[in-house]
């Protein structure tokens, strides 16, 4: 058996103006060819497709497999250079038995509102109509019909924080090779409710996440579904298909992945309301933390949540944190100037300067601060996980800064929270932190979890706001709930 695997990952925030390019997409975590077999191993989806096809003694040739970090749209220029290299090294490939490409859900490009519908649609075009097509996608997907009607098998994470993508991975190669061996005749359906939760919402250990994959599970284990994909969508996509979506795998049987879609569509209408969330007010948060009897404590700043791209250099906690006179908190800033400054005074040195804000005026003006920089590094580390666990990372190059009782870590580049190895790698342990600040919704409790003794979601203004009204959405379908709370659905 001989499958072709390629994947071009991104979350796209099209109200970001952060514009990625073909090298920040192989910088963070991308390969080509051969290369890509180094993610063997990793808690990632194309780590799983590696792990599972070996296990299976499947010939896998890989293409192009990339990604970078949540931001604005790629440009058109961008993204045919992608899809173009990863197609020329699909047609090389072929003759071959299946495809299975390691995608998101949620990539918006110039020109291409559904990026994956597109890349899919080429991917088609290739092969052709009768060679099975398997796709992974994110739980953040944004889910339109037109990828849907393309690919033979759909497989989404089941977690949220991510801890799952290799599992899933592993699945999607089970179900392809399954089909090609003509065990099992896969067919979909598809149901979207008008519903658009913020990611904060989504946390699958809670509920209502909880219960609806509780009873997707069942589903699956009574042999009703191959597989559910339920997907909360990524509200800071501003396209026709944002919003929750329910994609169903079931055997040679149309009706029952209706059925089944549906069905779970419909409970998670009924729980609409369950997804809202409301944070505390940022004087308050603070104030919350430095009272807590238990250490640490961790302050997530919403607004400014990296993973679903906004640019991590909000100041309004870093301001409140000194303000307040915290003692042994730390805090991260993307700040690449700042960091330039702290190496030309060097270790021991006095960096008196202003830091974060200087991306938009989204996220707070520029602090000024004073203080002494405690170490100097090139920012690269790996990650433990459970999420992308095996995973290099480059933060570039970045320095510790002690200002008052601040930890002030600035990183040239954005980096998502969600390993405890980010801070172990800069010399801060994590466990004797009495205040951590963590630019996130649910993503850092996947590493953080287990030393954190409070938390407190904080109401910080940003790109990830979860105010959803302070967006002027130009292409989201409407009526669409919370936007719209009169919203009626029926199915």
């Amino acid at each position: 058996m001989r499958i072709v695997t390629g994947g071009i990952l991104h979350e796209t925030h099209t109200f970001s103006n952060d514009i990625p390019g073909v090298e920040d997409f192989m910088r963070a975590s991308g390969g080509r060819g051969e290369e890509v077999r180094s993610f063997a191993g990793t808690n990632t989806s194309i780590g799983g497709v590696l792990d599972e096809c070996n296990a299976r003694g499947i010939e896998l040739v890989p293409t192009l497999v990339t990604g970078t970090i949540a931001t604005g749209m790629a440009t058109r220029d961008t993204f045919e250079s992608l899809l173009g290299e990863m197609l020329a090294g699909m047609r090389k490939a072929l003759p071959v038995d299946g495809v299975i490409l390691t995608l998101h859900g949620a990539m918006v490009a110039e020109g291409y509102p559904d990026a994956e519908a597109e890349i899919t649609r080429r991917v088609r075009e290739l092969v052709g109509p009768n060679t099975p097509l398997a796709i992974t996608l994110d739980l953040h997907a944004n889910i339109g019909q037109e990828m849907v009607d393309l690919a033979d098998i759909v497989v989404g994470y089941d977690t949220y924080p991510h801890v799952d993508a290799n599992e899933r991975a592993r699945e999607a190669v089970g179900l392809l090779a399954r089909t090609i061996n003509r065990e099992i005749s896969p067919v979909l359906a598809r149901a979207q409710p008008p519903m658009l939760p913020v990611p904060q919402g989504m946390n699958t250990s809670k509920y209502p996440m909880a219960a609806l994959f509780q009873h997707a599970f069942e589903l699956e284990a009574s042999g009703a579904a191959l597989s559910i994909t339920i997907a909360g969508g990524f509200p800071y996509a501003d396209t026709p298909s944002a919003g929750f979506c329910v994609v169903v795998v079931a055997d040679n049987d149309p009706d029952q992945a209706t059925a089944i879609a549906a069905e779970l569509a419909h409970m998670a209408w009924e729980r609409r309301d369950e997804f809202l969330v409301k944070n505390v007010a940022i004087r308050d948060a603070v104030s919350e933390a430095i009272a807590h009897p238990e250490r640490p404590v961790v302050l997530v700043d919403v607004g400014d949540n990296i993973g679903g791209g906004t640019p991590g250099d909000s100041t309004f906690l870093l301001r409140e944190l000194l303000d307040q006179a915290a003692q042994n908190a730390t805090i991260f800033i993307a700040d690449h100037e700042a960091v330039l400054e702290a190496f030309s005074v060097g270790i021991g040195g006095t960096l008196d300067t202003h830091v974060g804000g200087k991306t938009d005026s989204l996220h707070g003006e520029p602090v000024p601060v004073r203080g002494t920089v405690r170490l100097l590094s090139d920012g690269r580390w790996t990650h433990d996980g459970p999420e992308m666990a095996g995973l290099p990372v480059d933060m570039g190059l970045t320095a510790v800064v002690r200002v008052d009782g601040v930890n002030l870590v600035l990183t040239s580049r954005k980096i998502a929270p969600g390993d405890l190895q980010q801070l172990k790698s800069v010399g801060i342990d994590p466990s004797q932190q009495n205040i951590i600040v963590v630019k996130a919704a649910v993503r850092w409790r996947g590493g953080y979890a287990p030393i954190t003794r409070h938390s407190i979601d904080v109401d910080t203004p940003g790109l990830g706001s979860v105010d959803l009204t302070s967006f002027s959405f130009r292409h989201l379908r409407r009526p669409i709930y919370p936007l719209d709370p009169d919203t009626e659905w029926h199915g």
